[in-house]
């Protein structure tokens, strides 16, 4: 598990676009939420969110969204 700082330097070293943001809600189901990095800082991460980085292998990384 990373810290916020930890993929905050991620994102800005890697050039990362977007974030893609999955969760469960109290029931289970499993939701996702694509945000532009632009928009990410530390206070998204203020509630305590469980963060593991995953980059996409070199060949699916995009500079738009699919």
């Amino acid at each position: 598990m990373q810290t916020a700082k930890t993929v905050l330097k991620f994102i800005k070293d890697d050039d990362v676009q977007y974030l893609d943001f999955r969760f469960t809600d109290p029931r289970g189901k499993l939701h996702h939420i694509a945000v532009d990095a632009s928009t990410v800082d530390q206070n998204t991460f203020a509630g305590g969110l469980c963060l593991t980085v995953r980059p996409l292998p070199a060949g699916r990384r995009s500079t738009s969204p699919t």
